[in-house]
């Protein structure tokens, strides 16, 4: 086994404490006035990775490569931040174990066949600092506990993949198949605490004593009360021993109630293949051109039909070019027999040989293309939940009646609501659930401008159909749902049936981006720059649709989510005079498109994701002036309700800045004596050559500082 096999090792355990900032408003305990909280909180991580990797020569035409890797994280105080607070957190602890197998034939000199095998193992655990019900007080803060329970994720990975690649002529093919299967085991008692909702709506002002205002008219003046406020006034008039009836009547109570129960594990297995066939074929020196084909099938949905044709080239306008080169110097008259030089005279030079002609270099422009069809295969997620919650392993309740939203603050059992025949929500996919298709295309310019900079410009087109969305089918139909009563709307599965969330692929989306690179040295400055152009729209994800109607989703064509129009970047590194290493980064974008809601549910959907219309009367009650435009979030039919993703939030720049040194110390190792035969470190005496250079000192032991700077101009 000598000099046929090999192995390493490698083990690292790391620690980190990170902070998570809670930036919430809340209601202080004794007065019940709204307190702004702003807190850091330490979250800390330990993480353990390791891997092992061993090579096996097992014969002059087999190669075994092995490869395992393992890492383990535990996790504190997860799911702080943002809106919520300190109660929510849970503590994770994940594991990923990996084992990889790779048996490499050269079956003659030609062809090539390659078998690879991969086995993940995932687990994932978390469990509830706090076991209570969860708080949500919409655009306030999330309160009560995390919900997550004692939760395990358990999956399991298996793949298998063969290829054969040879060449034939100008053709290089290559063939092969992949064969993966998944299984997982999930118990997830998500919400089965239960979580009350405090969203905004109308109710009667109240004066600094909470007392009822009346207007000109005799009657309890209306108006429209944020979440924080609807919750206080529960609050506060629980505390005054007002009966949950007259707490709504005068604003406060819980909009909504949801909770899960039954069995929180499911069991999935899921399998996909796929096929493939590509070719690349050298029609010339300078043109490539290389034809592929791909057939990929899924159980769980269908997908009988996922043929994917592609096909890509390369192309040089000059396959290279070539250096003058000079003449050949005339024949030099022949070599008259060798005498013994006279003393103190040197040697006759030999006659110069032609100089041979230069190769070929690389092309200073290519041309690089593509179009073709692709697949994204449809997660197991979605099954798992439509095994989960399909109305008799699991169930979810959301309830939205009065006569139990009034037992706030404490948590209905789930017999309760069986009592009150609460539709519970379902997840189902669609019998025409098809995966993702795309269709992309993209040119590419590369052209070497300097000798040492590159200049590389790409514009790709991309269209994709079947994107997945998760719409409630038997949502009220529009305008039979009053806003306010819960009951109201004709549902066309009937009110008995609940929410259906149902998994489809009736999405698409349409995207143009250019990218620019350029990059090289100059002299001693290492550089590197890009430019990203993006524009792309999209359908929602399901949650939207009109205010008025559930159903018509005829606006919902908008900005993508993740549109960043516009991002740059640039770096470089330069060593200085001294040894000094200094090295920048700049980076820059546009800011995130963000969508704009009311957060209130107007068409019965039980989603509070409804947008607000574009004001035409400044002076109506509840309007709302932004830097973007005067919103009217209780709009009217007939007003233009906003597009998705109006907002845009800001852009971003910063500079990174990294100045080091490296100082080396300790007794110098001296070099190594030149072998026999070698050049000898005396000069020779006569002629012209030069002494050998003189050897680099070497030093066992090195010191490196080093300062960092991040955002160096300080922008915002």
């Amino acid at each position: 086994m000598k000099k046929r096999a090999s192995f390493s090792i490698y083990f690292n355990r790391y620690l980190s404490d990170a902070n998570s900032v809670v930036n919430a408003t809340v209601l202080d305990p004794v007065t019940l006035k709204p307190l702004i909280l702003n807190e850091t909180f330490i979250t800390p991580d330990v993480n353990h990775y390791g891997n092992a990797r061993f090579d096996l020569k097992i014969n002059k035409v087999h190669t075994l490569v092995g490869r395992f890797s393992y890492n383990g994280t535990t996790q504190d105080l997860q799911g702080v931040g943002g809106f919520a607070l300190p109660s929510r957190a849970y503590r994770g602890k994940r594991s990923n174990f990996t084992v990889q197998i790779t048996e490499t034939a050269l079956i003659n000199e030609k062809t090539v066949n390659e078998t690879r095998f991969q086995f993940i193992r995932n687990r994932n655990y978390q469990t509830s600092i706090l076991e209570g019900f969860a708080l949500n007080v919409q655009d306030s803060f999330q309160g009560g506990g995390s919900q997550v329970g004692s939760s395990t994720d358990a999956r399991d990975r298996y793949e298998l993949q063969n290829f054969t690649s040879w060449t034939s002529g100008n053709h290089f093919l290559k063939i092969g198949g992949r064969l993966r299967h998944a299984k997982i085991d999930s118990i997830s008692p998500q919400n089965f605490g239960g979580t009350y909702t405090f969203a905004g709506g109308l109710g009667p002002k109240l004066d600094a004593n909470d007392q009822v205002v009346i207007g000109a008219n005799g009657q309890p003046e209306i108006i429209d009360l944020s979440s924080l406020e609807r919750y206080r006034r529960t609050l506060a008039f629980t505390r005054a021993g007002l009966s949950p009836a007259a707490i709504r009547v005068l604003g406060g109570g819980a909009t909504q109630f949801s909770i899960a129960g039954g069995d929180p594990e499911a069991q999935l297995k899921q399998t996909d293949v796929a096929l493939y066939f590509q070719d690349e074929w050298k029609v010339r020196p300078n043109f490539t051109l290389s034809p592929g084909f791909r057939y990929e099938n899924q159980d769980n949905i269908d997908s009988n039909y996922d043929f994917a044709p592609r096909i890509a080239f390369a192309w040089s306008p000059m396959f290279g070019h070539k250096k003058a080169v000079p003449p050949p110097p005339a024949a030099a008259p022949a070599p008259k027999p060798a005498t013994t030089p006279a003393a103190g005279t040197a040697a006759p030079a030999p006659a110069a040989a032609p100089a041979a002609p230069h190769p070929a270099g690389p092309p200073k422009t290519v041309f690089r293309g593509g179009v073709g069809i692709f697949y994204s295969r449809i997660s197991e997620d979605v099954t798992l939940n439509s095994i989960r919650f399909n109305g008799t392993n699991q169930r979810q309740f959301l309830v939205t009646n009065p006569a139990v939203l009034d037992l706030f603050p404490l948590v209905p059992p789930v017999a309760v609501l069986d009592a009150f025949a609460q539709p519970q929500s379902r997840r189902v996919k669609n019998d025409d659930l098809e995966s993702l298709r795309s269709m992309r295309f993209m040119f590419t310019v590369e052209r070497a401008l300097l000798k040492t900079v590159k200049l590389s410009v790409t514009y790709t087109h991309a269209r994709a159909y079947r994107t997945m969305r998760t719409v409630n089918i038997n949502a009220p139909l529009g305008g039979t749902f009053i806003p306010g009563v819960p009951t109201s709307g004709v549902r066309p599965l009937g009110a008995d049936a609940g929410n259906v969330f149902q998994y489809q692929s009736t999405g698409h989306s349409i995207g143009n981006f250019l990218n620019v690179n350029v990059n090289g040295t100059l002299k001693k400055i290492q550089f590197w720059s890009g430019y990203n152009l993006a524009k792309s729209r999209s359908t929602d994800s399901g949650q939207s649709g009109s205010p008025f109607d559930a159903y018509d989703f005829s606006h919902e064509f908008a900005r993508g989510n993740y549109s960043n129009l516009s991002f740059v970047y640039a770096g470089g590194s330069y060593v200085a005079p001294g040894g000094i290493n200094i090295y920048t980064f700049f980076v820059g974008n546009s800011g995130q498109p963000f969508n704009i809601t009311t957060g209130r549910d107007t068409n019965g959907d039980t989603l509070f994701t409804e947008r607000p219309a574009f004001a035409t009367d400044l002076n109506e009650p509840g309007v709302v002036v932004t830097p973007l435009g005067a919103f009217d979030p209780t709009p009217s039919p007939g007003q233009t309700i906003i597009p998705r993703n109006f907002g845009r939030g800001p852009g971003y720049l910063s500079l990174n800045l990294s100045i080091g040194k490296t100082i080396k110390f300790g007794k110098a190792i001296e070099p190594k004596s030149p072998p026999p035969g070698g050049p000898s470190t005396t000069p020779a005496t006569g002629g012209d050559q030069k002494p050998p250079a003189k050897p680099q000192v070497q030093r066992p032991y090195s010191v490196n500082f080093g300062i960092n700077a991040s955002n160096v101009l300080n922008l915002r």
